[in-house]
């Protein structure tokens, strides 16, 4: 009962916050996991951007993923490896290397990020530095933005074999340097997550 008052009392909230300038959009993802295997699909409400990407994981600390994404009249093919470095009670380190496919005339590009993680319970924040390298990037070694995340995981059904899980969160995205850390956006996000 308490979870699923926990739910109502997120959707509430999503609605009447949806109204502010602040809040424009949300982010929403829903996931299927299967031993090393994995599927997502995200779509974003008042926006025009979807993606469908799958993963392999490849040991207990690198995962290969690649990701279709639509934007508009974009389209995105992303190839990425992402490792986990290290972890210390309930801090973590990790890492993420991508490269940007457009189709088109948009500039093709690597992407960089570092994924540090605090967590404490079903709680948990993210920290991810980004750094832009390749055509029409500029100035490589300096932070291009960061994606700062916090939310709070609700196991909805477990057994032995699988799982249940819906995480709401907040993501606050800020410029880089050039930029003076200035806010790109704050939104509301939900992941979906059935493993099995």
């Amino acid at each position: 009962m308490k979870k699923l008052l926990a739910i109502l009392t997120f959707a509430f909230a999503t609605s009447a916050l949806a109204a502010d300038d602040n809040w424009q959009t949300s982010e929403h993802n829903f996931n299927i996991k299967h031993g090393d295997w994995g599927l997502q699909v995200r779509t974003y409400n008042n926006d025009d951007y979807d993606h469908i990407e799958g993963s392999y994981k490849l040991s207990d600390s690198l995962t290969v993923a690649l990701r279709y994404a639509e934007d508009g009249v974009n389209t995105e093919i992303r190839p990425k490896i992402t490792h986990k470095i290290a972890k210390w009670g309930p801090l973590s380190l990790g890492q993420r290397l991508e490269y940007r496919y457009y189709e088109g005339t948009k500039d093709d590009y690597f992407r960089y990020r570092a994924i540090v993680g605090l967590k404490a319970g079903d709680a948990w924040i993210k920290m991810q530095p980004r750094w832009k390298f390749g055509a029409g990037q500029t100035g490589d070694t300096k932070i291009d933005d960061v994606k700062w995340q916090a939310g709070y995981d609700f196991t909805l059904d477990k057994d032995e074999n699988s799982s249940v899980k819906f995480t709401p969160y907040v993501e606050y995205l800020t410029a880089g340097q050039d930029s003076s850390w200035e806010k790109e956006h704050l939104i509301l996000g939900t992941n979906f997550t059935v493993k099995f």
